[in-house]
């Protein structure tokens, strides 16, 4: 009969553990992931994205930076105004016309 060092036996069984440890974490991973326990975050984003109250809430924000939007043009539109209120205002023309290209391609 062969002489199996002790040391040898007791690392081989701490590695055995721990396969079998790492064995079971991934089946329990993959059924609660199966059952939407985990993961069920992208399933939700996908239900948030379709509901009516989120595509009501894009086109209020669109509403709400075409309104924004108009009201910096009549602003603009004024020959009386400094360079420096002037090029503040094109420049928030500028990001919100970036906000509404982003909400138009959603």
């Amino acid at each position: 009969m062969a002489f199996i060092d002790p040391d040898k036996k007791e690392f081989g069984a701490w590695w055995m553990w721990i396969l079998g440890l790492v064995i079971v974490a991934v089946v329990a991973f993959t059924g609660l992931s199966y059952f939407g326990i985990i993961g069920k975050t992208v399933v939700e984003r996908v239900v948030f994205e379709n509901s009516h109250q989120y595509k009501q809430a894009g086109i209020a924000a669109s509403a709400m930076y075409n309104a924004q939007l108009t009201e910096i043009q009549r602003k603009l539109m004024n020959q009386n105004l400094d360079p420096n209120t002037r090029a503040n205002l094109e420049a928030s023309a500028s990001a919100i016309r970036v906000r509404l290209a982003a909400e138009g391609s959603k």
